[in-house]
């Protein structure tokens, strides 16, 4: 397990929505991860791993995670994410690293979300993992078989939600030969990587992290995302006007505000639904953000399209 550590980067894409949602030590922060597959919700611990908490929302609110794929995948094991661009295939340059928290008394388990790093352990940089099953020996003070302790990985977060898109990237086939640093040429073993000479690239990636206080309710946030072209998005009250070429965009309103989504497409186009937390084809779309904020992606294609 050595190797793979000493170059446990994560690659991920993460994107704030806003800049003002970094958190104190004492609020814990929500983290959605929104996949290509599915948005996977996080809590980050600010208060046992205030230092890694504040790393992770540094690089998010800078667009550092943005289009970042999960570059290793190991089976029963984790997922890598957090430093791999998905359109150019190599590593991005990251912060200063920061100091391990790992005897915190977080501990790796399944689900839970881990600053990944090189061999020392103050060498975490942008690069985490989540852990898809109870890994004992990655904890601070674990006793190998020499009777040596271990350094430790660092947690600092959990998945709350969405832990099926975590099963489902952890149950893809993964690279058999070895990645980049270890010395390996990846291979091929099924239709979830794309590959080059000496390079393989995940097709699940990370589109963007939105992140917010768990314990702001003066202010709600309604998000959308537009797949495809042909079509805007605008809400009532103003505040969004979104196409596909600006991504996403955020209608900030006080919470429990009541918002009108209107999908309009384009001559020669047809609205064909939305999906996220908005499911069904019905335009305008009425939600209430007294519960929580709103993930929504709206998809239009050519009339006559699948």
């Amino acid at each position: 397990m050595r190797k793979v550590f000493t170059s446990l980067l994560l690659a991920s894409s993460i994107t704030s929505a806003y800049a003002e949602t970094t958190a104190t030590a004492t609020t814990p922060a929500i983290a959605e991860i929104q996949t290509n597959i599915g948005t996977i919700t996080t809590q980050l611990n600010w208060e046992k791993a205030p230092i890694s908490s504040q790393n992770f929302v540094n690089y998010a609110n800078k667009g550092f995670y943005k289009n970042i794929v999960f570059h290793r995948v190991l089976k029963d094991f984790m997922l890598q994410t957090g430093g791999v661009d998905v359109v150019t295939g190599q590593f991005k340059t990251p912060d200063a690293p920061i100091a391990s928290e790992a005897g915190n008394g977080l501990t790796n388990l399944k689900y839970t979300l881990a600053m990944a790093r090189a061999a020392d352990p103050n060498s975490a940089t942008s690069q985490f993992f989540i852990n898809t099953k109870d890994n004992d020996f990655l904890n601070k003070g674990y006793l190998d078989k020499n009777g040596k302790a271990a350094d430790g990985y660092t947690v600092f977060g959990e998945v709350i939600s969405g832990k099926e898109f975590v099963d489902k990237i952890n149950n893809y086939l993964t690279i058999t030969t070895g990645y980049s640093s270890d010395g390996g040429v990846p291979v091929m073993t099924d239709g979830v990587y794309e590959c080059g000479v000496n390079f393989c690239l995940r097709k699940i990636y990370i589109e963007n992290v939105y992140l917010s206080q768990v314990a702001d309710k003066i202010n709600s946030y309604t998000r959308v995302m537009v797949n495809g072209t042909g079509g805007r998005v605008t809400s009532s009250p103003n505040g969004i006007s979104c196409i596909s070429t600006s991504k996403s965009c955020v209608l900030k309103k006080p919470f429990g505000t009541t918002v009108s989504l209107t999908a309009k497409p384009s001559t020669g186009y047809e609205f064909k639904g939305w999906s996220g937390d908005c499911l069904g084809n019905v335009t305008p779309l009425v939600i209430d953000t007294k519960v929580k904020n709103n993930n929504c992606t709206a998809t239009f294609a050519k009339k006559g399209s699948i």
